[in-house]
């Protein structure tokens, strides 16, 4: 085969088919040479055959481990020669212009050297070259001296800028003509090589250290991976996140356990160990905390929450805590600091993964990188050069940006840097923790020139671990006086509650505990009056929140209501200041005051579905839909809810939802949506008396999924929102006047609906938004977006909840319930009493009746409860008692054929399969071996290894699936 020949198949990238050709060609002749197909993999026993697509994937499928061998999975290294220098083909090696066509052979295939060079020596004199000319086997160009550029007409020579290449000196650079000159900041020292920075090594000090946190341990080791040491054996569920305060000589993490999470610190010791471990003690629940930072100038906490999918901060003290980042953020992972900068830099890969970058109050965010990330699991800040490093664990590599997103650099990409879970930067090197699915809770720590890539360097291999920090003074750079320095007063930049760096370590803004409002001094805070705002309730997580209902704020208006799970029906009685609640999943009634205090579940029992509550605040009882098997609605008091409920329907209601009570006029009025969308006109409004009597038709005809429903009791105005129709529609109490309100674009799938003076306001389900309509004006606004689903929304307006009826005083005379009807009241008892001959006082039945029986399509708990039977075996609680989860009856469980089955037995849809969300519990949805086997999306190229990227990503020069088979020879032929 001639030299060029060979030479073209190297440039074409088939170098290592030839080497496998002449492989065979060279083997044995005696021995029949295996051949695999095409797509195939020949181990290293030359007798198995496996697929390309298991190559490099961690699991080891020949005999010999040779398809996840270091060989084979060669570590990509992107290769930028320097100015005036040449890459040889296929190697890592670059050469000097000079040593072109010189005679001598310095690539060790000779591409330097060939017929070109005799070819081109014409060509190169009519160039007219300034400086030089080179002769390649693609065609003759001028270059100029080191030091120096070919100008725009391709000829003359100019000054290059070196510093405006990445790398070209470790911390400071300086240009000039011809040159340029490296130099260190304070604390650190130029080496030898005239490029890199060391940090100093003052006499007393303890030298850079790395602190790593472990699976059940706190383990801290030398730069170079020796002197192990384990300084913490934890007792809890480990670390999840984990940093430092070097002033202090300490070291702060999060555990967690079954229900809570705690912020732990301790002293470190001179020789090893911790000593005067304490708890610091937050207002917020650290349980689903993923990651945390420390702000070294202001004491500050900062912490990513995955599961609320939130960043908030806490003061050293624990007593303060805040919300920096709640919106647009669906799975936030890796969080770093630049306290000098007053800067928060942040990823999330939910979406649209991304970087973002932000002041450290949460204001000015900014988008840095959101094309070609996938899965960015780690960050680190360059604090000199001001550079960002993320790590991507689906596309496997380390990539660069400066702080404003821009020169992005690739710094390693391939299989040697796949599964890194933590990242560190220090002096010229990035330090990464990487697991190997194959090798179980094995976790290698990773050193990487970030400057002059080679091979990554395994420093050490430790149990399961994934943060990881260098611990050094020069790590958390000192300031002289920053805006958050305690005053004589004692407050933290003079704020009342939280001092927040924002755009510099000179700038600063205060914040304020959930619940209270900043005042107009910028300084102190104010408990609000808490007698007007907006209240609703949201999924993923549970939680119910309040805002402003004049300005468009982030602030939390009041005390949040956490630890939710599907809060799909909300109310209030001002009178006592509580917040009521169901939550549909948690099969319970439950009520917080609105300072977050006197949190207590009301009801319990027999709640299959509660998707409306209502509250009479004049006869302090509570009225709720039951849209479970029994379709209901049910009364029971304020307090002693328990022992006094009533169920007042049951039967003729297909699915209950919203409720709303009119205790001034005696009426009670709800929602009921049907499934049959082939007639549209058989959802309806319904009404009774409170107690239940006289019950009648409201609404019918053109409706089917009223979901959200109000009461504007000064104009006797009913709202109501359609999910079908897409539509909000008003009528009055007394039937007439039936009309669409608004029906535009921001409507898809309205679910909770509230009123106040002329404003409409409504949550969106689907897309989790909340609108304000003006009702004079027809304009809408969008108030507020969060991560889906939104649920029932209400105006806690203290003045709404006026007027009188007969059970005001002394609970209308009644012994159990007190319910109101047109002109009086009833005396009513729970159900399992009976009202007594005097029609005031209730008596309880003798004798208690067995359960009742479930139906057949349902599945009976020991508990009595009846669950549907799609319920069981899911993964959740759903008897309460666990009966419906036990293996015995789901070790034969199967899942429907659009769903995937989790170890745990529980059913996912496949849709949620390697979304990066943790949906089995136990990330079997997100394994390798589970993505490999699942076919790529519409819109997505399958690469060879079985990564799937945006078909927009083949053929644009880059290695996007890490194995070229999105940049294979056809792209030239195709693109």
């Amino acid at each position: 085969m001639s030299e060029y020949i060979l030479t073209l198949l190297f440039i074409l990238g088939f170098g290592d088919v030839f080497s496998n050709v002449q492989t065979l060609r060279d083997a044995d002749s005696e021995q029949e040479p295996i051949l695999c197909d095409v797509g195939e993999f020949l181990c290293g026993d030359q007798l198995t055959c496996v697929s390309e697509s298991w190559l490099c994937d961690g699991e080891p499928d020949c005999p010999d481990d040779c398809d996840k061998s270091t060989e084979t999975c060669k570590v990509e290294v992107i290769v930028r020669c320097p100015l005036n220098h040449i890459q040889c083909i296929g190697t890592r090696k670059c050469i000097h212009f000079n040593k072109l066509c010189n005679g001598a052979k310095d690539c060790e295939d000779g591409f330097d050297e060939g017929v070109h060079c005799r070819e081109l020596l014409s060509a190169c004199h009519e160039l007219h070259c300034r400086y030089g000319c080179i002769m390649t086997r693609n065609g003759t160009f001028c270059f100029c001296a080191d030091g120096f550029e070919v100008g725009d007409d391709g000829r003359s020579c100019r000054d290059h800028d070196e510093c405006a290449m990445y790398g070209t000196c470790s911390q400071t650079c300086m240009n000039t003509y011809g040159s340029y000159r490296c130099s260190c900041t304070d604390g650190y020292s130029l080496q030898p090589n005239r490029r890199s920075c060391i940090a100093k090594h003052e006499t007393g000090e303890n030298p850079a250290a790395l602190l790593i946190g472990g699976s059940d341990n706190i383990i801290i080791t030398a730069l170079n991976g020796s002197r192990l040491q384990t300084l913490k054996q934890l007792d809890s569920n480990g670390t999840h996140g984990l940093d430092f305060n070097h002033k202090e000589e300490s070291v702060c993490w999060v555990t967690s356990s079954e229900s809570s999470g705690q912020l732990r610190c301790a002293r470190m010791r001179k020789a090893s160990g911790f000593t005067k471990e304490q708890e610091v003690k937050t207002v917020q629940n650290l349980h689903d905390v993923d990651q945390l930072a420390f702000d070294w100038l202001t004491g500050n906490f900062y912490f990513v929450d995955q599961a609320s999918d939130r960043i908030f901060v806490c003061n050293q003290h624990g007593d303060t805590c805040v919300t920096v980042i709640d919106l647009d953020l669906l799975n936030p992972k890796a969080i770093a600091l630049d306290p000098l900068m007053g800067m928060l830099f942040f990823t999330d890969y939910g979406y649209q993964a991304k970087l973002e970058r932000c002041n450290m109050d949460g204001t000015n965010r900014t988008r840095l990188v959101d094309y070609k990330v996938e899965r960015p699991t780690a960050v680190a800040l360059d604090l000199v050069k001001k550079l960002v490093y993320w790590a991507d664990a689906y596309l496997d590599y380390i990539e660069m940006v400066d702080y404003n997103g821009k020169n992005r650099h690739t710094i390693i990409q391939g299989y040697q840097v796949a599964h890194l879970h933590g990242l560190a930067v220090f002096e010229d090197y990035l330090y990464a923790t990487r697991s190997e699915p194959s090798s179980g809770a094995v976790v290698d720590i990773l050193r990487i020139n970030r400057f002059n890539v080679t091979d990554p360097e395994t420093l050490t291999s430790i149990g399961n671990a994934k943060t990881i920090r260098v611990y050094h003074k020069l790590s958390q750079p000192k300031v002289k006086g920053h805006a958050c320095e305690v005053d004589p007063y004692g407050k933290p930049g003079g704020c009342s509650h939280i001092c927040l760096l924002s755009g510099s370590y000179k700038s600063r803004s205060c914040r304020c505990h959930t619940g209270f409002s900043l005042g107009s001094d910028g300084l102190s805070c104010k408990k609000p009056r808490n007698d007007l705002f907006l209240f609703y309730g949201k999924g993923r997580p549970g939680i119910i929140r309040g805002l402003d209902i004049n300005v468009k704020s982030s602030n939390e208006y009041m005390v949040p209501i956490e630890d939710l799970v599907n809060p799909r029906a909300l109310d209030y009685h001002a009178e006592t200041g509580n917040i009521y609640f169901a939550d549909t999943t948690s099969f319970l009634i439950g009520r917080q005051k609105v300072d977050g205090s006197s949190r207590e579940t009301i009801l319990k029992d027999d709640l299959d579905n509660v998707e409306g509550i209502s509250v009479d605040w004049i006869g302090n009882n509570l009225y709720w839909t039951n849209d479970g098997y029994r379709k209901t609605i049910s009364v029971a008091r304020l307090e002693r809810a328990s022992e006094t409920r009533k169920t007042l329907l049951e039967g003729d209601m297909s699915h209950p939802r919203a409720i709303v009570v009119d205790p001034l006029n005696s009426w009670m009025y709800w929602t009921d949506w049907e499934e049959d969308e082939v007639n549209d006109s058989i959802g309806r409004i319904e009404k009774a008396w409170m107690d239940g009597s006289n019950r009648k038709i409201f609404v019918t005809s053109n409706m089917l999924w009223p979901n959200g429903l109000t009461l504007e009791h000064g104009t006797s105005t009913m709202y109501w929102c359609d999910a079908y129709y897409d539509h909000i529609e008003r009528i009055y109490l007394n039937g007439t006047g039936r009309m669409v309100v608004y029906s535009g674009r921001e409507l898809s799938h309205p679910f909770g609906i509230a009123q106040y003076q002329n404003s409409i306001f409504w949550t969106e389900y689907m897309n989790g938004s909340i609108f304000q309509l003006d009702l004079v004006s027809g304009e809408v606004s969008l108030l507020r977006s969060e991560r889906p689903p939104l649920f029932g929304l209400r105006v806690y307006d203290a003045q709404s909840q006026l007027g009188d009826n007969a059970c005001r005083v002394n609970y209308g005379g009644c012994g159990t319930l007190c319910l109101a009807v047109p002109g009086g009241r009833v005396c009513a008892c729970a159900d399992n009493q009976h009202l007594d001959k005097n029609n005031v006082t209730c008596s309880d039945f003798v004798g208690q009746e067995e359960p009742q029986r479930c139906k057949n399509d349902e599945f009976q708990c020991r508990n009595w409860r009846c669950i549907r039977v799609n319920w069981i075996c899911d993964g959740d609680d759903d008897c309460l008692d666990g009966s419906d989860e036990v293996a015995h009856i789901c070790s034969n469980h199967s899942c429907p054929v659009d769903q995937f089955k989790c170890p745990n037995n529980r059913c996912i849809p496949k849709r949620w399969l390697c979304d990066g969300a943790n949906d089995c519990g136990d990330n079997e949805d997100e394994s390798n071996k589970t993505c490999s086997a699942q076919p790529c999306r519409a819109g997505q190229f399958t690469c060879g290894n079985g990564r799937c990227v945006p078909e927009a990503w083949r053929c644009d020069q880059d290695d996007d699936c890490g194995d070229m088979s999105d940049e294979s020879t056809s792209c030239g032929e195709s693109y």
